[in-house]
């Protein structure tokens, strides 16, 4: 439905003033970045709310599964969920950040044609906004910057929800064997904001492409611009993750602390019985588990002292930025070639493997 709102009244509207493939610089059938802002970007970021939504319910069940929230804290968990879902179904906020949008799209549209020479949507300086161009600026792009708004904000509520059960005195084991005081599942939360993450990017790319098909402009003046932004929109997704920091960096040193004392009795007290004993024989210690105990104390201690400090795994994170990097692909070829990229590629998947 979106699509159809979005995209057909444009190219209908554009076809009949004759500007759908021919007239302007950039007519409607050859703008890159329209095409993949309306029939590409739109649905993809409508429909990425399925498995993101699937996975974060995953994501809180587990808080419960693991028994990380204490039962004397059950009833402030369920608090702090119910308080994020009435944020996250605010009609205030979506229509202020709708309201936000209007005057953004108004302002790309505007300032556009200054930038770029004529296109279908503005044609010339005194022509002014096609019919297209009045729907392109208060309907179509305002749909797909509220949808890119609304992910944003909805990522900001995931941040404080997360924030907010990191305060609580969560049962975390400093020597869980995921290396996060037994919070790595919140690694699996990343791969789903990666469709999202390359939708985003497929619109910059295509942007970029319309600069070098219709500007004669050069991969080389926008390549650290579009890594900025690429970062910048990995961060948004993964930062949420990084709320947790500081109680695994307190649940490290804590551990540390605590393993080395345990470590310094353990050892002194296997010394005095083993080392300082007049009777010890072969048959004895062989016999005896204090030898491993001593190896599962050293194996425990070492865990404790690998504690990430955010609980993300190198493989979920190339799960999130990968998809990000597929639309870019294309540009790359124009400098790079294809084989060099493609070996990168799979050297660094096969490193994360």
């Amino acid at each position: 439905m979106l699509v159809a709102l979005s995209w057909l009244p444009l190219f209908a509207l554009s076809l009949a003033e004759g500007l759908a493939l021919r007239g302007p610089k950039i007519p409607f059938c050859y703008d890159i970045a329209a095409q993949t802002r309306f029939l590409l970007a739109v649905p993809v970021l409508v429909l990425t709310e399925v498995p993101v939504g699937r996975q974060l319910r995953a994501t809180v069940r587990r808080f419960l599964a693991s028994h990380l929230v204490r039962k004397s804290e059950f009833a402030e968990f369920e608090r702090l969920l119910v308080e994020a879902m009435k944020w996250r179904d605010s009609r205030i906020t979506e229509i202020l950040l709708l309201g936000l949008v209007y005057l953004s799209s108004a302002a790309t549209v505007f300032r556009a044609p200054y930038e770029s020479g004529s296109s279908w949507y503005h044609p010339g300086p005194e022509t002014g906004l096609s019919m297209a161009g009045y729907w392109y600026t208060f309907v179509s792009l305002p749909v797909f910057q509220f949808l890119v708004l609304r992910w944003v904000y909805r990522v900001a509520i995931w941040t404080r929800c997360l924030r907010n059960i990191s305060k609580l005195d969560l049962a975390l084991t400093p020597t869980h064997p995921d290396r996060a005081g037994g919070l790595g599942f919140l690694s699996q939360s990343l791969p789903p904001f990666g469709m999202i993450l390359f939708a985003l990017s497929s619109v910059a790319s295509a942007i970029i492409a319309n600069r070098i098909l219709f500007d004669g402009e050069k991969l080389q003046e926008y390549q650290w611009g579009y890594l900025v932004l690429f970062l910048l929109l990995a961060v948004v997704f993964s930062g949420p993750l990084l709320v947790f920091t500081p109680k695994l960096l307190s649940l490290k040193e804590h551990g540390i602390h605590q393993y080395s004392e345990l470590a310094s009795t353990f050892n002194r007290a296997f010394h005095t019985k083993w080392l300082d004993a007049a009777d010890m024989n072969e048959e004895s210690l062989l016999a005896n588990s204090d030898i491993q105990s001593q190896a599962a104390l050293e194996s425990s201690f070492q865990v404790v002292r690998e504690i990430r400090p955010v609980p993300v795994e190198l493989g979920d994170f190339l799960t999130l930025i990968l998809p990000g990097l597929i639309p870019a692909l294309p540009l790359l070829f124009t400098v790079v070639p294809a084989g060099v990229v493609f070996k990168a590629l799979m050297k660094l998947v096969a490193n994360a493997a």
